[in-house]
């Protein structure tokens, strides 16, 4: 016979989903994670209505038939001034920037959403980001299919439909995320952010040897695509700044104190010196302050590094043995930079970047799971029930034996 398990949930958990004593739930289980959802996959998706997103798309899409009928075109090219990757641009930020904007606005007032953590002054930054990745996703997307099919042209009505597809579904993914926003998905934003909006400026900036130089070379004004990188950059400092303002709503309720406050303004402090680095390119005007920044941000890492121990709460061994070899393998590399001639500037600044960056990510998500927990996140216990299983299997045969006696 196989054993089972009960597993007891928190009332304080159940209260949170909504399900009942005695309804029949799914259990799904993928590698070493158990996640009990909706027996009906209908149940576990955003309820969006049909003309939340078929309406402004149709609308706009009207706005571009009539542009083109009006300047008299009867073919349409892929890319260029006057094309489909342009309309569709244009009009996706403007139909899907507007409808984000109203789904977290009625969804916070509503206070039934994820939106209800997340303060007021984030939803510009988190709004402006969102639509930079638009932009940028667009303009690489197009950027392909233009590879793909040089100087390609379509008739006005086969345009027209194309662009309908693309506000479509940009204002349904749109609206999804609205209504599914959290922690982990401004976390996914900030780093499609950042790497997405640094390729972008080394694959379009008009000097192919840039990395001879050194990588703030990039957002100066020798680089054709340097308001593409500073942007990037301003955007996700503002979007850090409002990411650690989500999570510290709950985590100051559980942890109040000093240790919490200062984990949180080092926090602001490494936000707005990567804002400031785009802020301030690396411009001769701007060179010393540019350089003083960068270094501040360093020196902010490195505080927070060592002192993670005291100012983290409930800090785990296993981050903290990952913060200090982090933390070495950048000091190494800072001497071996200094002392020796074996790594570039260039080479040395995408190193470390990538270090820190990376610990960075490590750090907002051990404070997302600290505060989720008990909001998100509850204790459970399994137990085994193939004891009394065999003890009720064992007096259910005692009845049988003697009714054969």
């Amino acid at each position: 016979m196989s054993k089972k398990y009960t597993i007891e949930i928190p009332e304080s958990a159940m209260k949170k989903t909504g399900f009942t004593a005695n309804e029949q739930l799914e259990l799904n289980v993928n590698h070493n994670e158990i996640t009990i959802r909706p027996s009906r996959v209908t149940d576990q998706l955003p309820k969006i209505r049909l003309y939340w997103y078929i309406l402004p798309a149709l609308v706009l899409t009207i706005v571009f038939f009539a542009f083109c009928r009006n300047q008299h075109m009867k073919t349409v090219p892929i890319t260029g001034d006057y094309s489909i990757a342009y309309g569709s641009m244009l009009l996706s930020l403007v139909s899907g920037l507007l409808v984000f904007v109203i789904t977290f606005i009625v969804t916070k007032l509503q206070n039934n959403g994820p939106t209800r953590n997340i303060y007021w002054r984030s939803l510009p930054v988190i709004t402006i980001a969102y639509g930079l990745i638009i932009a940028f996703s667009f303009s690489a997307f197009f950027w392909l299919l233009e590879k793909l099919f040089t100087d390609a042209r379509f008739d006005i009505y086969t345009s027209t439909t194309f662009v309908f597809v693309i506000i479509a579904a940009i204002n349904y993914l749109t609206i999804n995320l609205a209504l599914t926003l959290s922690s982990a998905i401004i976390t996914n934003l900030l780093t499609i952010m950042i790497i997405g909006g640094m390729l972008f400026s080394m694959l379009t900036n008009s000097t192919r040897d840039w990395w001879k130089y050194n990588f703030s070379f990039l957002g100066t004004s020798q680089n054709s695509a340097n308001l593409q990188f500073n942007v990037t950059l301003i955007f996700s400092g503002l979007l850090m700044m409002a990411l650690v303002d989500y999570l510290f709503v709950n985590l100051q309720q559980k942890y109040p104190g000093i240790k919490t406050q200062l984990l949180r303004w080092l926090l602001y402090g490494e936000a707005a010196c990567i804002a400031a680095i785009g802020l301030f390119p690396n411009d001769p005007k701007f060179h010393v302050l540019h350089d003083r920044i960068s270094m501040w941000l360093v020196y902010i890492m490195l505080i927070l590094i060592v002192a993670i121990r005291w100012i983290l709460p409930e800090v785990t061994r296993q981050f903290l043995v990952t913060s200090y070899v982090i933390g070495a393998v950048m000091g190494a590399e800072y001497i071996v930079f200094k002392l020796a001639n074996y790594l570039s500037l260039t080479a040395f600044e995408l190193i470390e970047f990538a270090l820190s960056f990376s610990w960075l990510l490590l750090l907002l998500q051990n404070i997302e799971n600290l505060a989720q927990y008990g909001e998100q996140l509850f204790l459970v216990k399994i137990k085994n029930n193939s004891t009394e299983d065999e003890t009720l299997v064992g007096t259910e045969k005692q009845p049988q034996d003697e009714a054969k006696r």
